[in-house]
């Protein structure tokens, strides 16, 4: 009898969970509700749990995601156990103890980060649209001459050890409260009060096989660090997951917001590898332009060849690590869709919208109209009109 209402309160219990959930994924299809929740209880929750473990010297996460491994497999072992001996009762109870658990994780990372990856989009003030009619070439060879200058400036500035990589004069927990300071600069209400610390992940092995760099995890708050993750764009990945923090969800808003910060760094070791980063987006708004070859050509010449040369360790260094890295493409590409964005592991980039004139111009290349630059360029643009670059 005991048993019989025990059950009969798992699966009311379990009713209950599945209904908010199927009304939590409903609800995430409207923006407006999703800039409520991010803004709000997303927001709270965060904010009070990131606090709670922020305490701990270790990432919760990382702990979290073992003991998850590990009850997983025994979970299995003892369902196994169960059914051999026939045990219905102790296999039923613990099936259902098992369903309430998933559930209501499910619910509470709906409502953490689900619903804030759907929200309203950035700031105007942060990030506008542009086309080829809002800039002149003038001043897009400005605009990345201005990305040239500051990464070799950035370079010369910075300890660099025998092999050309960075050298960083200040601990990760430095870092961290650098990081708390930088993003003051954000005084909009769309983000949120609380910067958290970064966390590094110990399992750094395995999570570079995966080729994740970091990861922030909303229910704990914790902004989660590749071990690995030590040399050129170290502030940029720890930058990119505390935007996460800040209710940025989408990876390639969290990659402009940790740029918009950085690039207003007074520090030149804060600021390296975001210039680096930038290059390519910069260089590529002048080749949009008719007849730009010659000048396109001279830029990439202006950049510092030791520059190059740190780019290409840090890509031979990742490139070490190649036995997971299509599981790890898979399963991040399905997380992103089931956050409802469809391009899965390619919403990390915010490509332009560009038109074929049909024409060709004097070096022989399709002239193309932009009616958007892409995401990073709409940055640059945007900080460039507001003179923010340095």
């Amino acid at each position: 009898m005991i048993e019989r209402k025990s059950t009969i309160k798992k699966l009311i219990a379990i009713g209950v969970l599945t209904l908010l959930f199927v009304i939590l994924t409903l609800l995430s299809g409207s923006s407006d509700v999703c800039e409520f929740f991010a803004t709000t209880f997303a927001r709270a929750w965060i904010y009070v749990f990131g606090h709670i473990f922020s305490v701990l010297p270790f990432s919760a996460y990382e702990l979290f995601l073992i003991a998850a491994i590990v009850l997983a497999i025994v979970f299995v072992v003892y369902l196994f156990v169960f059914w051999v001996k026939r045990k219905w009762n102790r296999l039923l109870s613990m099936t259902l103890i098992a369903i309430i658990t998933v559930f209501t994780f499910l619910n509470i990372y709906t409502a953490t980060a689900t619903m804030t990856y759907n929200r309203c989009e950035l700031p105007d003030e942060i990030y506008t649209r542009y086309s080829s009619n809002d800039l002149t070439f003038d001043e897009a060879l400005e605009l990345a001459n201005i990305i040239i200058d500051g990464a070799n400036e950035a370079y010369e500035q910075t300890e660099h050890n025998s092999a050309g990589n960075i050298v960083y004069p200040f601990s990760f927990d430095e870092l961290c409260n650098m990081m708390k300071d930088e993003y003051k600069c954000l005084d909009n209400k769309y983000f949120s009060s609380y910067t958290p610390s970064g966390k590094r992940i110990i399992n750094k092995t395995i999570m570079s096989e995966l080729h994740i760099t970091g990861v922030f995890f909303a229910p704990f708050g914790e902004a989660n660090i590749n071990g690995n993750e030590n040399n050129l764009y170290l502030p940029q990945t720890l930058a990119h997951e505390i935007a996460h923090s800040k209710g940025v969800m989408r990876e390639y808003q969290a990659d402009i917001v940790s740029y918009y910060v950085l690039l207003q760094s007074n520090n030149q070791y804060l600021r390296y590898g975001a210039y680096v980063k930038c290059l390519s987006a910069a260089l590529n708004i002048v080749s949009l332009y008719p007849d730009s070859q010659s000048e396109y050509d001279n830029l990439q010449s202006r950049i510092d060849d030791r520059i190059f040369l740190e780019r290409k360790n840090y890509s031979e260094f990742y490139g070490q690590f190649h036995h997971l890295d299509d599981l790890g493409e898979f399963f991040n590409d399905l997380y992103l869709k089931l956050q409802k964005q469809p391009d899965g592991t390619g919403s990390y980039v915010k490509p332009g919208e560009i038109i074929d004139t049909g024409e060709v111009d004097n070096d022989d290349k399709p002239i193309v109209e932009v009616l958007s630059f892409s995401g990073v360029q709409n940055l640059l643009i945007t900080m460039y009109k507001q003179g923010k670059l340095k």
